[in-house]
């Protein structure tokens, strides 16, 4: 039995948002391991992931003022130490880099005394230039670096000189015992989508920028025109919702569907996931759709999509056509006609289908909780 005090530290646990999901999925099997589990939040929103645990929010408000976010990064850090201080916190986790940046200084500056672990939930290169110099500063004085993907921890080696020893890659985690149960729920509040006949293609993220629907809606309209037997079906919420609904309103076969709590059985009954990012982190989204049976088709874009879809990568070189890997189909990032004719390939070739249905749980399983759990304990 292990009673070690873990402190998860993270900007805030709104819910649907997805390093707060995976950080859900972590803490909720260390808990059931009686690891005594404590929260650490900057924000607090009114929706929350469900935890049983205890909880301490600074309960801060937004500010684009520099000033007062230097402010806040040293009040931060100051009341991290505190609470680990208070109540004998062993490991001191946080996730993502405003979450990180505090953890550090707290350790630096304040000398907390917890084991120091940052882990990184997207590419570095995304963010703006003074948060690559707190990168470059601050990241070797932690005890441990996770990184989610193996390109991510080659780019902090050779581009921001982070110690090799520092750094492990820790794939985030799915409960496939979990989907499995949900993923057979019943579509009662959709269900006539799923009775129409019609070949479904599946999208589930956030409506941002990053996550390129735009395009996505672009080629399947294309697709429809020639292949009318088929509809798009897009899950999620965010920012370009409204610019989304109106490119969709002359089409009859692409529907616009509000987040649901449970999106698995969308995906479960659904034949193929189309993925357009610009750029990701690590998409828990594809990990879900390889778990639930579904042929994948994702760009591939910076950081991740090749780790997931291709068994051994040996460069990250990106394709330039469309590639049929082991575990789904990969194009290059904004290219409509690669994206149409990977569409085309897996709509006509049911034996491909079939063949990555196969495929899908079986490495669907090399990202299961209780793998995963066992690689985060060791650094624990």
């Amino acid at each position: 039995m292990y009673n070690k005090n873990i402190l998860f530290v993270i900007s805030s646990l709104k819910s649907w948002w997805w390093a707060e999901k995976v950080c859900s999925t972590i803490w909720t099997k260390l808990y059931e391991k009686w690891y005594n589990i404590h929260f650490f939040t900057f924000y607090n929103w009114e929706n929350l992931y469900d935890f049983k645990w205890k909880y301490y929010s600074l309960n801060e408000k937004l500010s684009s003022n520099i000033i007062v976010n230097i402010f806040k990064l040293l009040k931060r850090a100051y009341y991290i130490k505190k609470y680990c201080k208070e109540n004998n916190i062993v490991t001191s986790i946080s996730f993502m880099e405003e979450a990180n940046f505090s953890n550090i200084i707290s350790k630096i500056l304040f000398r907390n005394k917890s084991k120091t672990i940052v882990s990184i939930r997207q590419s570095v290169n995304a963010w703006w230039s003074l948060y690559k110099i707190l990168i470059k500063k601050l990241y070797n004085f932690a005890d441990k670096i996770i990184t989610i993907v193996k390109e991510e921890k080659e780019n902090l080696i050779k581009n921001y000189n982070i110690k090799k020893e520092k750094i492990e890659v820790v794939y985030n985690p799915i409960d496939i015992k979990k989907i499995n149960i949900l993923k057979k729920e019943d579509l009662w509040e959709n269900k006539e989508l799923f009775k129409n006949n019609k070949f479904t293609f599946i999208n589930i993220w956030r409506l941002t920028y990053a996550k390129n629907q735009e395009l996505l809606i672009k080629v399947f309209k294309r697709f429809n025109e020639k292949y009318f037997q088929t509809q798009l079906i897009i899950l999620g919420d965010g920012e370009l919702k409204k610019d989304l609904e109106k490119e969709i309103l002359d089409n009859k076969n692409v529907y616009l569907l509000w987040k649901k709590i449970n999106p698995y059985k969308y995906l479960y009954n659904s034949d193929v996931f189309l993925f357009t990012s610009r750029y990701e982190w690590m998409p828990c989204v594809l990990l879900e759709s390889l778990a639930c049976w579904l042929p994948i088709i994702s760009t591939d874009c910076s950081t991740w999509p090749k780790e997931i879809l291709k068994k051994n990568v040996k460069t990250f070189e990106k394709v330039k056509n469309a590639s049929l890997e082991e575990y789904g189909i990969l194009t290059p990032v904004y290219n409509e006609d690669k994206i149409f004719e990977a569409m085309k390939k897996i709509y006509l070739d049911k034996n491909l289908r079939k063949r990555y249905q196969k495929e899908s749980l079986e490495r669907a399983k090399d990202f299961d909780i209780e793998k995963i759990l066992e690689e985060w304990e060791m650094v624990l």
